[in-house]
């Protein structure tokens, strides 16, 4: 099956899974059944998810783009716009389209406002999280600077730190620092900047604050166009990918570790402390170099609809890097087995579980949720969510009841696992629809 065979298919069925069960509280979304019961701990939980593929999806059998209440936030459909999503756990299902070139989403801890991270475009978006009314939006740091697609809150909410890129292009022999992305400091419900720092990295992506904000840590990509070209190259070409220490005091350089020079981008990010850094790396091939990976893979499908037409993500180590505490001393090694290694196609989200010193992360070119343990690296957990129903597994996200977390299929389905056992836990499982997505977050 290819990708837009896949596409064509999942908008048919999708539509009456997202859209035909929402709730509509003043026309923001569309009747469903009675909510359902969930513990106590989850009564107002929700998880929102931007979704990818907006022009996928209708509403009554119109576009929705079309539909004024939907799209109302949208004054040029010419420009980028992603289907926000808010699933609740009680079952309740809200959605609109905002004008962002979205790729994450964050919430600020009180949920009185959260932004729509722009990625490798000029905007930044901030939402109501109840509502999904649009709050603010704001311009990128400077003229051809991109949105790095990851923030996170700082002062209890009232600012949010933002990722952004500089603008592409070739070294051609010039310094590296003049491509060093920065992290903006910006007011929450303006979004207007206050301060920025360099991440000391090329094209920084998801950035963590650890121990209470003092620090902040940054996977940044080290991809650049090579020498007289204006496009990134696949397989790409890395200058310096790698994972920065910032203090947020002064935007001083407390440490860095470069990860790779060759081919191996750095990603994402979870933290639980500077001794606790797990980092995801990815290698870009061709789909013929996919199907050679694959080709023992009895139900591989072919056909990696995560990834754009003509890439493919191939197997890329996990890394744990600890250290941080003066310059220099950061270390690095990949986890899990040389098995499970095999299956780290498009590491995509990975988050730490402090109560259980674990990382979970998931690889939905191999439809592979793994944990592991934080101390050794070593996995403890390996689920292939075929064989669940959980296919492209992409987001992922605690729960914030502190017992559960749920992780999302790239076009639909929310899946909810205990964490510690990773057991599967049905009865909590939902499946609206979201057209495509990286990542999810949880309030």
């Amino acid at each position: 099956m290819d990708r837009r065979r896949f596409l064509r298919m999942a908008a048919g069925l999708g539509l009456a899974a997202g859209l035909g069960g929402c709730e509509t509280p003043g026309g923001a979304a569309l009747p469903s059944p009675a909510a359902r019961r969930v513990p106590g701990d989850l009564a107002g939980a929700a998880v929102w998810v931007p979704g990818y593929e907006p022009g996928a999806a209708t509403a009554n059998g119109v576009p929705l783009v079309a539909n004024r209440r939907i799209a109302r936030a949208v004054r040029d459909p010419s420009k980028p716009h992603r289907l926000l999503s808010r699933i609740g756990m009680d079952g309740g299902v809200r959605q609109a389209l905002l004008p962002a070139h979205a790729h994450d989403v964050a919430i600020a801890p009180d949920r009185s406002v959260g932004v729509l991270c722009g990625f490798e475009a000029a905007d930044q978006v901030a939402f109501d999280p109840l509502t999904l009314d649009l709050v603010a939006s704001a311009p990128a740091f400077g003229e051809g600077w991109r949105g790095g697609g990851h923030a996170a809150y700082l002062d209890d909410g009232r600012s949010v730190l933002i990722s952004e890129r500089a603008p592409r292009r070739a070294r051609d022999g010039g310094p590296i620092d003049a491509h060093f992305g920065r992290i903006t400091i910006r007011d929450a419900d303006t979004l207007r900047v206050r301060e920025s720092y360099s991440t000391h990295g090329i094209d920084p992506h998801e950035i963590v604050l650890v121990e209470n904000g003092r620090y902040l840590v940054a996977a940044n990509y080290g991809s650049l166009p090579r020498d007289g070209e204006r496009s990134l190259a696949v397989p790409r070409h890395v200058v310096e990918a790698s994972v920065t220490i910032v203090d947020m005091a002064d935007g001083r350089l407390l440490d860095k570790r470069v990860t790779s020079t060759r081919d191996l981008e750095v990603r994402h990010l979870a933290v639980g402390g500077l001794a606790r850094i797990f980092a995801i790396q990815a290698r870009l091939g061709s789909e013929a170099d996919l199907a050679r990976v694959t080709a023992g893979d009895a139900l591989a499908e072919g056909v990696d609809i995560t990834s754009e037409p003509g890439i493919a993500y191939l197997p890329a180590a996990t890394l744990k890097l600890a250290g941080g505490a003066r310059r220099g001393a950061m270390t690095a090694q990949p986890m899990g087995s040389a098995a499970d290694r095999a299956l780290m196609r498009h590491g995509l989200s990975i988050v730490y579980d402090p109560i259980h010193d674990q990382a979970i992360a998931t690889f939905p070119s191999a439809h592979a949720v793994m944990a592991f343990d934080g101390a050794s690296g070593e996995t403890v957990s390996r689920l292939d969510g075929r064989g669940v129903g959980l296919r492209f597994p992409c987001g992922i996200t605690l729960l914030p009841d502190g017992v559960h977390y749920a992780v999302t299929g790239y076009w639909e389905n929310l899946y909810v696992f205990e964490r510690g056992s990773h057991r599967l836990v049905r009865d909590l499982c939902l499946y609206p629809a979201f057209f495509g997505h990286s990542h999810v977050t949880a309030a």
